[in-house]
């Protein structure tokens, strides 16, 4: 009798155990935080080109992006991730964001592709292409307007004071598919910067007197006529408040590309020879945002711009973009500028003028938010009202 009942106190025992162990090698599969964003632009474009005389008035659709957000916390410290974000390009559907990043108070790091650390400030303008030639460090091996944004890097930040600002170093390249590649474009990491950023969370945007600012190297290498050379950019640039009202805010935004190119640019007819160049390029925005009972609604704002080929004769133009959006519902903005560039005689001479009226629509939704957030996921596309 004793035996049995020992024998039936080990095996429940035994069970136990084996019930405690077998839990243990249960994967206890944590769903991660989904946040999903996007925005679909579309505008009605009116133009009179000169640099384009069979150009005609058009839908434009350019811009209009999905994007999705994985992540979850870490067993000892941080977040870590993965953005999917797709994009209209050119009348077809583009991976413009597939990368993998972790972050903490501390550090972030991001690999794969994404937006360029080629420009500072962003522009009130309806699209982040619309001064692309002055706004960005342009790609000296790709005439493609793609690969004048996005590239595939390895990027890391350390963040100085936990929050507002970064010194951050990346490599990469700005080379996207076999369309874009020139023959004798460089293969591998083709690219590489360093800068400091200041940045003000959003929260502290309109009461704050900077609210972004920074300076960039960008450094890419070029293969022409059988040569390799490294050329060199400074970007600069700083966005400020001009008042301290939040209701009426009036702010202003400077920035400055300075390049010292490569030798022997022989012209400026395409994308990646204007690239090649030493040039100078300089932006400046007055932005007025109406914000009644801390809604935003409506802004007004002027982009003015100007950009010299010191090699070449005659070589500057300037443009002025005047913009104007009135938010009409949540995430639903109506939208209108115009857009006037003047080239001198060393870059084809004449003007061109273009007009844009439409509607944009933007969304963001966030699901089994456990973590808590830091950035925006629209804030990795263009922002043209703020």
């Amino acid at each position: 009798m004793n035996k049995r009942n020992t024998l039936i106190t080990a095996t429940v025992l035994l069970g136990l155990v084996a019930s405690e162990v077998s839990a243990l090698e249960v994967d206890r599969e944590v769903m991660p935080r989904i946040t999903l964003g996007g925005r679909v632009i579309a505008t009605l474009d009116y133009l009179d080109l000169d640099t384009d005389p069979d150009a005609k008035e058009e839908i434009n659709l350019a811009d209009s992006s999905l994007l999705m957000r994985f992540d979850k916390r870490l067993y000892r410290n941080g977040v870590a991730g993965g953005v999917i974000g797709f994009k209209e390009n050119e009348h077809s559907v583009t991976f413009h964001q597939l990368n993998a990043f972790y972050w903490n108070q501390n550090y972030q790091a991001q690999i794969g592709r994404t937006r360029l650390r080629n420009s500072i400030v962003e522009f009130p303008l309806i699209r982040d292409d619309d001064l692309l030639t002055y706004t960005h460090v342009g790609n000296a091996s790709s005439d493609e307007e793609f690969d004048q944004l996005h590239g595939e890097h390895l990027a890391f930040d350390w963040i100085v004071d936990k929050r507002i600002q970064k010194v951050g170093l990346w490599g990469g390249t700005r080379r996207n598919g076999e369309d874009a590649i020139f023959v004798d474009a460089p293969y591998g990491i083709d690219s590489y910067g360093v800068g400091y950023t200041y940045e003000q969370p959003e929260d502290l945007v309109y009461v704050k007197r900077i609210r972004h600012a920074g300076i960039w190297l960008d450094r890419q290498e070029v293969e022409s006529a059988g040569n390799t050379e490294w050329m060199t950019a400074i970007i600069a640039g700083i966005e400020f408040n001009l008042n301290d009202d939040p209701t009426k805010n009036w702010s202003m935004a400077l920035q400055a590309i300075t390049n010292n190119g490569i030798d022997d640019v022989v012209s400026l007819t395409s994308v990646s020879e204007q690239a090649r160049a030493k040039s100078t390029a300089l932006v400046a925005s007055i932005r007025y945002t109406g914000r009644p009972h801390l809604l935003t609604r409506y802004q007004g704002a002027i982009t003015v711009a100007y950009k010299d080929y010191a090699d070449f004769d005659q070589a500057t133009q300037w443009s002025v973009a005047p913009s104007v959006v009135f938010r009409i519902g949540q995430g639903i903005d109506l939208l209108g500028q115009v857009k006037y560039t003047d080239y001198e005689t060393g870059l084809g001479d004449g003007s061109d003028t273009s007009v844009h009226l439409g509607i944009a629509f933007s969304l963001e939704a966030m699901f089994n938010d456990n973590i808590g957030e830091r950035d925006s996921i629209l804030n990795l596309e263009h922002g043209y009202i703020k």
